[in-house]
Parts: C-alpha cells; structure tokens; sequence
C-alpha cells in the first residue's frame, strides 16, 4: 500500500507517466544489498559513472543508466542492479523501460506517413478509422490526427484494465474505447491522453497494413542503429534487461515488481518499450538533427521533425508551465522533453537542440524521479552551459478560502478526487479505480489539507520541507461559482455532478 507521501509525489510527476498512480517518493536509507555495485561497467564514462553512482546510494535507487549526447559523442554510465531478486548488474547495454517516452516514437511513426503523403494531421481520425467509436458520435467526428499526438483530443482516456495476455493486443483496444466520454471539447484545450496516442499506433500499423511492433522496429530502430532495444516483451530476452522496483513501506527494502508491463495494447502510448540509454539519446541526436541519424539515415523530413517540436498548445493551471509540440514536451529555454513512468520504474529523455545535446536517465525504481531530473538537469548544463527550468514553486498565501467554490467530487476514467472542507480550509481525498501497479492505492486517502498559492491553486505541503511538493489548479468556474476542473500536471480531471 502506498502512503500518503507517495500518492502526493505521484501526482506531482503525473504528466510524465502512462497512469496517474504509483509511488514516487524517496527511500529513507539504502538498503545495504544494494548499496555496492563494484567495479564500474566496461565503457563507461568516469565522471558520470561517479555522479550515478553517488547519487544511486543516496537516494536509495536499486539501479540506473544514463547517457549524455554533446560534441557528437556519446557517454555513458551504469550503476546498481537490473533485478534485486537476481542480483544482475546494470550495464550501458541494458534494456530498460522508457515508459511514455515511447510517445515520441509514436508520433515519427505517424510523421513519416504525413511524409509520405499517407496522413493529413487536419483531416478527422474517422475518415481512416471509420470503425473507431467514442461516447460522443459528435466528439469524435470532431478530432483530428494531429489532436491524438498533442494530446488536445478531449478524450477521457487514461488507461483500461489489464484484459489477460490473449486479449493484448492493439487492434483488440480500439473497440474498448467505445465508452469512453469526453474531458473537453476537441481542441479546445490540453489534457495528457494515453488513449489518443494508442489510436495513433493503431492508425500507423492499418495504414502500413504492418504491425506497431513492426514498424517501430524497421522504421526507427534498424536504421539509426539502435541494437540495444525492444518494442515486443519477448525481444527484451534478447538482452540484458531491468525490472522494476517498489520499496516496501514496513522495512524500506527494495522489492521487484510482481508483473513488468502495462496493458501491453498500450504499447504505443509506452506499456513496452525497452532501450539503452545511449540508444534513446541517439534517436534523440535525429531528432535534434531535423531526422538524420548519426549514421547518416534519415528517419524524418526536416519539416516533420521540426513541427514535432514546435508549440501547437499549452496545459493551463499554475503547476504546469508545460507546452506540446507533437510528441514532444516543450519547455522555457528551448528544451524538448519527456519523461516516463510504469510499473516500479521512472525514466527521463531531455534535449536541446540549440546546443546538439541530449541527456537520457533511465532507472528501475518508483522513487527514482528525482535522481532523473537531478542528474539530466546537471549534465545538461555541463553540456549545453544552459539548465531545464526548474520547477515550480509558488508561496503558501494567508487568505480566506472559499470552501463552496472547489468542494465536491471530480473523476476521470482512472482517478478520482473528492475536495472537503477541512482545518477552515480545504483538502482532498484520491483513490484509483483499479490497480496499475503493485502498490496502488484503491482505498481512498484520508483528506490531505492543500493550502492556497493563489489563481484557484492549491499547494500539497511536503514532509520534507520542501516550499511544495505539488500544485493542483482548479480552472473554469461555473455560472453558480463552483469549478469544473482540477488540473494536475499536464491532466484535467473533471467536476462528476
């Protein structure tokens, strides 16, 4: 079971991850099995291999890889363990998650059709999936192709319920959608939706008349030369592979995930991709080289991959200065981004294409989002002499709340939110509908007090110290004064009455 610390930091990396649960805080000590990984892996680089390592024992991370792109040359670290349960060491060469990450894949899959002339990214979904149903007839007439991949769509859409190994498949998703409502109108605004990006793949793989697994595999990582990945779970035998990890709340040890995959029908929204790090920066160095390869292959026009990263929306609300290209994260200073996030696993790819630099960290522990961001952000700067914005912090203000105005449930496909009155003030309760991880909390939390930051948001106080662990918007008063929305992250959540 999660506690309530965890759920607080899941939901402050929310728009990161394929779900909106899981634990992500920070083991309070290093168990000791984990604390040596003796010699550093052969091809490493030292200095990185000493700030991994290093930073892999104080935040208590069973084991993690990175790689660093600049000067056209590529770096590589690894520390720790792939599995705690086998005692395997981390290498540069082993696979591990990159959860939602895959997006970015996803979208030069559906790039390279609008290349071909295949797809136009303004025509309607339906006019090449007329099979596809949502709710609303009106709301799906309504999307686009390129609304699926800047997550504009509106659909409610987060993820669905393990359907047993026979039933996993992409095509077998699409009518699971059917009941699916609406979060807002398409294109009228920005909320993360795992579901518009598997419709994406599906469209790819009926278009090619190939599989997604397939065309991942011939269109992206056979010409840029990137061995050390997989797309299918049974490729990941192939190589070294990590599992991921949750700490156990009684005694803090590590302990291996007890399933290693999402749904994988949502393979092209990140349920099963697995790479090295130095393979994820060198599809990052094409994209940054506007679709060639440092090979020499070309995956994408320049035209296609400059679009991916140019801004086509913004996420509203005060903790999210977040903006999406077409795949892409978008943030202040010319960074492109994304990170991802699945079963006992964070990872995070960042890159500034000003400077031809890209930095990936990849780890297979839940709380190992901090030392992600921590050591992209550092390398970054040593690299491209400019740092990712850092996040956002904003005062606890003295003010008078009006309880009325945010009180009442909001409720997404996967996740809800009851705001009470609470200590003269307000709070709120999460639960999840099922289980995406080992450590999901299905019960809901008791009322955690959030504390006013102004613009109608609300700070989580953290247990750390920290001015704030996460910020949670409420957007869109209605004409009796009470909000629609929370916003979290890159996601809306809706008012359910």
């Amino acid at each position: 079971m999660a506690t309530r610390r965890d759920f607080l930091k899941s939901a402050a990396v929310a728009a990161t991850v394929p779900s909106v649960v899981g634990v992500t805080s920070c083991a309070p000590d290093t168990p000791a099995r984990i604390r040596r990984t003796g010699a550093a892996p052969p091809g490493t680089d030292p200095a990185l291999q000493a700030d991994l390592e290093e930073a892999l024992a104080r935040h208590g991370v069973v084991g993690a890889s990175a790689a660093v792109f600049a000067n056209g040359a590529i770096r590589t670290a690894a520390a720790g363990l792939v599995n705690v349960s086998s005692g395997v060491t981390m290498t540069p060469e082993t696979v591990m998650h990159i959860g939602s990450i895959t997006k970015i894949f996803n979208t030069t899959l559906l790039m390279q059709m609008v290349d071909d002339g295949l797809v136009d990214l303004e025509a309607p979904v339906s006019t090449y999936l007329p099979e596809l149903r949502l709710a609303d007839p009106d709301h799906l007439a309504r999307i686009t192709v390129g609304m699926l991949v800047n997550h504009t769509s509106g659909i409610d859409g987060e993820l669905v319920p393990e359907q047993g190994h026979d039933e996993e498949i992409i095509e077998k998703a699409i009518p699971r959608f059917a009941g699916m409502g609406r979060i807002h109108e398409p294109g009228a605004d920005t909320s993360y939706c795992n579901t518009a990006t598997v419709i994406a793949g599906y469209l790819c793989q009926r278009i090619r008349e190939r599989s997604w697994y397939d065309l991942a595999r011939e269109r992206i990582f056979r010409p840029l030369g990137m061995e050390h990945a997989a797309v299918l779970p049974e490729d990941a035998l192939l190589h070294r592979a990590s599992v991921g990890h949750f700490t156990d709340p009684e005694t803090g040890e590590p302990v291996r995930t007890s399933f290693v995959f999402l749904p994988i029908s949502f393979a092209p929204a990140g349920a099963t991709a697995m790479m090295s790090a130095s393979a994820l920066v060198t599809f990052a160095a094409a994209h940054m080289a506007d679709g060639t390869g440092l090979n020499g292959a070309t995956i994408l026009s320049p035209a296609s991959a400059r679009a991916m990263r140019t801004e086509t929306t913004r996420v509203r609300g005060e903790g999210a200065p977040i903006a999406f290209g077409l795949g892409w994260m978008l943030s202040e200073g010319g960074f492109v981004s994304h990170g991802g996030g699945g079963p006992g696993i964070l990872a995070n790819l960042t890159a500034h294409p000003e400077s031809n630099v890209a930095v990936a960290v990849l780890t297979n522990s839940s709380h190992g989002g901090a030392l992600a961001t921590e050591l992209s952000a550092r390398w970054m700067e040593e690299a491209a002499g400019v740092a990712p914005p850092e996040p956002v912090v904003r005062p606890i203000i003295d003010t008078e709340v009006d309880i009325a105005r945010y009180a009442g449930r909001y409720e997404n496909i996967a996740q809800g939110y009851e705001i009470v009155e609470m200590d003269g003030g307000i709070g709120v309760s999460l639960w999840a509908k099922f289980a995406f991880y080992d450590d999901t909390p299905m019960d809901p939390t008791p009322p955690i007090p959030l504390k006013p930051v102004g613009n109608d948001a609300f700070t989580y106080p953290d247990p750390e110290g920290n001015p704030t662990a996460a910020i949670m918007s409420f957007l869109d008063p209605r004409p009796d004064g009470r909000m629609t929305y929370i916003a979290q992250g890159a996601r809306m959540v809706p008012r359910a009455d």
